[in-house]
């Protein structure tokens, strides 16, 4: 578990395909499946990163407001900012 401050800009939502999240900066991810998700990060359909996440992990990810981020699986997401 993380003890790093965050202020949430929206609601946890189920990731399924490619979005912006809001044009979100900084996505919280969550795993909540059995297995590891890869998740993506792309710029108009190419790629920039992908990351796997383990089951139960949460990582922060930063993107670029208009970068989509996809998971290979539904994992849970929200945008969110780093508070003070």
């Amino acid at each position: 578990m993380s003890d790093r401050l965050i202020k949430l800009l929206g609601t946890e939502a189920s990731l399924t395909t490619a979005t912006t999240l809001g044009k979100a900066q900084v996505v919280r991810v969550y795993n909540d499946t059995a297995g590891a998700v890869l998740i993506t990060v792309a710029d108009n359909g190419t790629t920039i990163g992908t990351i796997t996440v383990k089951a139960g992990d949460v990582v922060f990810i930063n993107k670029k407001s208009a970068e989509t981020i996809a998971a290979g699986a539904a994992v849970k997401a929200v945008a969110v900012a780093y508070g003070d």
